[in-house]
């Protein structure tokens, strides 16, 4: 079934309003589609793309095995219509979009935001294997269902409550951690673990929350994630939400685990001392913006709208077109890199 395009209302500066209609796969335009398993077959005037259990079979033009050629989980689909337009003269943007909604449709591409480690490892094929679940929509619906009633805004003081509680008891709570390093390693394993689908499910939730669909969740070699493609239809301010809700849960519970931890005798603390550890891990890998390129990074970039941020700031930099964004950005990264030595130096 075709989509139906989105309408905006916008008013005119005097009396009235003026009716904007978008493709709704415009919200494709920066993302990086990745091909599956698929044959493709060279067949009399044309090819034939197929996936390997030859349940779905696509007939190709030259324009459409151009762009075929060009999906590798690198360039975007506004890329591949630049690439279009050099070789035939012609900007189509929505038939290239309509084309990767085909290819999505059919199971033959997946259309996520490119992280950082599936981009570097992009070639080899088997750190690129995951196993993806279908179920995980269904699971964040059940879940959002439980906790809605009590995320309102009159509950944000007990929020914060919690979160202050958490920071009193780890400054004051200086008691020894009794575990082995063996023990303690495994501990930070098998809590790293835990804030990991704690920190995936708060994505999920989230993309219900909004009323969006949650298309799937993977776990492979190269970590672990949730599809919230859906949410790129919705607004900045909401993709922000969605992208630091994982980070803002794996803090909540560190402070959780922190404040029932100084009721407890010591000989209890090995796991909550590993949760606290991997929390507090896992919030600054994902949450630091000026660290990698991650869930705070892309918050950051919605809200300041400059479309990756990260590497946005790098070029202007080197094309000598700074903008305050652009320098406060650079200059958060430098201080994140220099503090920890620094900081060593100074208390040696």
């Amino acid at each position: 079934m075709e989509a139906r395009p989105l309408e905006v209302v916008v008013r005119r500066d005097g009396a009235g309003f003026v009716v904007h209609r978008l493709d709704p796969g415009a919200a494709l335009l920066q993302m990086r589609p990745c091909p599956l398993p698929a044959i493709l077959s060279d067949v009399e005037g044309g090819w034939v793309l197929m996936t390997p259990d030859r349940s779905v079979y696509l007939r190709l033009g030259n324009e459409e095995r151009h762009l075929w050629g060009l999906i590798d989980g690198e360039v975007t689909v506004a890329e591949m219509a630049t690439a279009y337009f050099v070789r035939f003269g012609a900007l189509p943007v929505g038939r290239v979009v309509r084309f990767v909604q085909v290819l999505r449709r059919a199971g033959l591409v997946r259309v996520e935001p490119a992280g950082f480690l599936r981009r570097r490892f992009a070639h080899v094929s088997w750190l690129r294997r995951e196993w993806v679940w279908d179920g995980m929509h269904d699971v964040a619906t059940r879940l959002w269902r439980a906790i809605a009633p009590v995320v309102t805004p009159w509950n944000a003081p007990i929020a914060l409550a919690i979160l202050g509680l958490g920071a009193t008891a780890l400054v004051i709570d200086t008691r020894a951690n009794p575990a082995s390093p063996g023990l303690a390693a495994g501990l930070f394993v098998w809590a790293f673990v835990i804030h990991a689908i704690v920190h995936e499910l708060a994505h999920a939730v989230t993309v219900v929350a909004f009323g969006r669909h949650v298309r799937g969740a993977a776990i492979g070699l190269l970590g672990v994630h949730v599809d919230t493609t859906d949410m790129y239809l919705g607004s900045r301010r909401d993709h922000a939400v969605v992208a630091m809700a994982g980070p803002a849960s794996n803090l909540v519970l560190v402070a959780l685990v922190a404040t029932i931890g100084c009721a407890l005798p010591v000989e209890a603390l090995p796991p909550f001392r590993a949760l606290i550890a991997a929390g507090l891990t896992a919030t600054i890998i994902s949450g630091w913006p000026f660290l990698l390129d991650n869930d705070g990074a892309h918050a950051l970039s919605d809200l300041v709208r400059i479309p990756n941020l990260r590497r946005a700031s790098w070029e202007a930099l080197r094309h000598a077109r700074l903008g305050r964004v652009h320098v406060a950005y650079i200059a958060g990264c430098m201080a994140t890199v220099l503090a920890p030595p620094l900081g060593l130096l100074l208390t040696s």
